[in-house]
């Protein structure tokens, strides 16, 4: 009677997680994974933070006579891995900022106007934060004409 009692109690406690159920706890949502990617506002500071350190990036790999800089943030999401991934496409256009006549460290991007002839480009880029190490780095990047 005892054993029976036993698991009839443990075959209810699993009841909730062969539904999907949560039984209102706080664990993951269905959609909401563990490691799954989720939005982040496109607006937020901390995507303001890495879109500007994409660009940089982008601009130290670029050959363009001129700096590049963000037109618009088009979708941000993170994911928790050995730190937090946050994936950010995005567009950047060509600047009339001169590369090498003006120094690049400390060139405020803000204030470089946008070329008359300005060169687009939609760009994917995969940033890892880990915050133990105190370290931020664009992992990898691609960028097409838009």
């Amino acid at each position: 009677m005892l054993v029976a009692l036993l698991v009839l109690c443990v075959a209810s406690l699993s009841l909730p997680a062969a539904r999907g159920d949560q039984g209102g706890g706080s664990g993951p949502r269905p959609g909401n994974l563990l490691g799954a990617r989720i939005p982040v506002s496109t607006s937020s500071p901390e995507v303001r933070e890495y879109a500007q350190l994409a660009v940089e990036t982008f601009n130290t790999g670029s050959n363009s006579m001129y700096y590049f800089r963000d037109t618009k943030v088009l979708k941000a999401e993170k994911q928790l891995v050995s730190g937090v991934k946050y994936y950010l496409t995005m567009e950047i256009g060509s600047t009339e900022c001169r590369k090498g006549t003006d120094t690049g460290e400390g060139v405020n991007l803000t204030q470089c106007p946008f070329s008359a002839e300005q060169q687009n480009f939609r760009c994917d880029f995969e940033i890892l934060q880990v915050p133990w190490k105190n370290e931020t780095a664009v992992e990898k990047f691609s960028c097409l004409p838009a």
